[in-house]
């Protein structure tokens, strides 16, 4: 695509367009950023959320073992079992002590997965344990444990113990408490298995957990459902030594996030596009204002310029820089009127009769030494042929004179002239050929004085070749702006019938002489009157008296095909079409409807032919 179909106007569009639909995609962007965001913290949280949630099952399930712990060690039976275990080795009485639990139940028996009641002396050595429930545990005190024990102060020695540790078993959860009181005699190790209590988490956080052992195996979960809704969050959890011992995986549902997302973004999408149209919209009416109406305003004015109305000046209200270009373009216009004026005034200032013809041998310059000489006004100028003005052949004149000198440009002859009143003349003349619009054509130069009485000078001849150079100048400059020139004719008609190819213009040619006809025949039957009385009471046709007798000669041109101007003046034409309908005042006649008839198709050439040219 071309820059030059491009219009400041749709350029601001797109641009603005372009603005708007990258704040949109930007925003798009960045929703989807921010949920991501969002979902992160969220998991985050969740994360954070699980850990808590494991830290209180935890300190739950430290709470029931304690208990069970404090219960067992304050009893006198075991404290006594303890001591006589420890004195004489005989540890049956003890383990028939420990296995009551697990037999006769306690306070709390389903809140817990008890797994074993372990009596070690002060020395940390096992003398004692329930002989019910798991056997692989080793037959010591967990490592941790008894490094914690070793490595508290004296004054924490009455304290309770609780780990959660790996066992061989898998992770388990010990709590060791002192047995005898303040004169302890050994200590009770509760061992309970965590796994029971871990679906506590879930009842914690309010949503669905599964436990997985450390080898990606389900063990564990609680009793809410899982949707498609639901993110999973992962959680380890570790021993008290630092060890993984489950993945705790949470879920959490993110509907109500995704709703408040999806709204968040549809009224950011809405609030850019609504601010991008309402930014264009105000932008346009902006640049409508001080942009493009001034610009319009321009082009029109100097399009209106260069189609001959110099008087004009191009409007200079607008932004500065288009004030500047206003100002200096009706300072050129004033420089072209003034240069066109002057060249016009040495032509007219002249006392030869200057005249242009163009290809088609209709006149299109007369200077006011031709209009005098044979007495016709400027108006009469378009509507004249070269045979109207001379009664010699020009072409076969200079044809004949160019033949044995191919290279001569110019002719010196007399030439047989007609007045517009009829009567014959001879004027010495200077023939040359000339550009007229790309084509060619002829100017001519007669002497004002007889030829008889002239002398040819080169002096002269220089003159007159100066004056021809002059009119070739302002021909060349109206080619590319037609009208400029008052005393131009067909060059500064602004009509379809100008500019056109071959076959339109025969068309054109031919629907003018059918339209003038009708005319012609709807005058004289509807209203009874002649063509001379049409051509005085239309005030259209210029009537020319011919030795006392009124004639019609450029009507009678447009009435026969042969005689018809190359280049009509339809407007003309289309002018006396409708005074004749208005004065036969809708007679209805068939020569009425045959006219109206011609003249709306021939309206519709004329736009089909203008269409054309834009």
């Amino acid at each position: 695509m071309k820059i030059e179909s491009l219009s400041i106007k749709s350029s601001t569009i797109a641009i603005i367009s372009m603005i708007g639909v990258i704040a949109i995609v930007l925003s798009l962007l960045a929703g989807n950023y921010f949920k991501r965001a969002a979902l992160s913290a969220q998991m985050n949280s969740l994360s954070r959320v699980i850990e808590v949630a494991s830290q209180e099952m935890l300190k739950q399930l430290k709470s029931h073992t304690f208990d069970i712990g404090m219960t067992l060690g304050h009893s006198t039976d075991i404290v006594s079992a303890t001591k006589a275990a420890i004195q004489s080795d005989n540890n049956v009485p003890l383990t028939q002590l420990l296995d009551d639990p697990f037999i006769s139940g306690f306070v709390g028996f389903s809140e817990i997965n008890l797994i074993k009641l372990r009596i070690y002396n002060l020395d940390l050595e096992l003398i004692g344990e329930n002989s019910t429930g798991t056997t692989i545990l080793e037959k010591k005190l967990p490592a941790h444990i008894r490094n914690i024990l070793l490595n508290r102060k004296p004054s924490e020695r009455l304290k309770a113990i609780d780990v959660l540790w790996m066992s061989a078993k898998g992770p388990l959860f010990s709590t060791l408490v002192p047995i005898g009181g303040l004169r302890p005699v050994g200590y009770l190790e509760v061992v309970v298995n965590p796994v029971f209590n871990l679906p506590d988490i879930g009842n914690i956080t309010k949503t669905p957990v599964r436990i997985y052992s450390l080898s990606g195996k389900q063990i564990n979960a609680n009793a809410q459902t899982i949707t498609e809704s639901h993110l999973p969050v992962e959680f380890t959890l570790l021993t008290s030594d630092g060890k993984p011992a489950y993945k705790i995986v949470g879920y959490e549902n993110v509907d109500e996030l995704n709703r408040e997302m999806e709204q968040t973004q549809t009224l950011t999408i809405s609030g850019f596009l609504m601010l991008s149209l309402s930014t264009l919209m105000f932008a346009l009416w902006l640049f409508n204002r001080f942009l493009f109406s001034p610009v319009s305003r321009m082009i029109h004015d100097m399009k209106q310029i260069t189609h001959g109305k110099l008087e004009l000046t191009v409007s200079n209200k607008g932004l500065s820089e288009f004030h500047i270009l206003a100002d200096a373009f009706n300072s050129m216009t004033h420089q072209v009127r003034m240069r066109t004026n002057d060249l016009q005034r040495l032509l007219n200032l002249d006392n030869n009769a200057l005249m242009c013809f163009d290809q088609d041998n209709e006149a299109v310059y007369f200077n006011e030494g031709a209009t005098r000489l044979f007495g016709y006004v400027s108006d009469e100028i378009n509507d004249l042929d070269i045979a109207d003005l001379f009664t010699d052949d020009i072409h076969l004149l200079f044809k004949q004179a160019t033949s044995n000198n191919t290279q001569q440009t110019n002719l010196h002859t007399p030439l047989g002239c007609k007045h517009k009143d009829g009567h014959t003349f001879k004027m010495g003349a200077i023939i040359n050929k000339v550009d007229v619009m790309g084509q060619s054509g002829f100017a001519i130069a007669l002497n004002m004085t007889n030829t008889e009485q002239q002398q040819a000078t080169s002096q002269n001849n220089q003159r007159l070749n100066a004056v021809e150079q002059t009119l070739s100048s302002l021909l060349a400059f109206a080619k590319d702006n037609p009208g400029v020139m008052s005393g131009l004719g067909n060059l500064g008609l602004d009509n379809a019938s100008a500019n056109v190819g071959d076959n339109q213009k025969s068309s054109v040619r031919e629907n003018v002489v059918k339209l003038m006809n009708l005319a012609l025949s709807c005058w004289e039957h509807d209203l009874g009157k002649t063509k001379l009385e049409l051509a005085e009471a239309s005030k259209i046709w210029p009537v020319y008296i011919d030795k006392s007798t009124p004639t019609t000669r450029t009507l009678d041109k447009y009435l026969n095909i042969e005689l018809c101007p190359k280049n009509p003046r339809c407007q003309r034409a289309i002018d006396t079409a409708e005074f004749v309908l208005r004065k036969a005042n809708k007679s209805q006649s068939d020569a009425f409807n045959a006219l109206q008839q011609s003249l709306d198709s021939f309206r519709e050439l004329l736009s089909g032919i203008k269409a054309q040219r834009k």
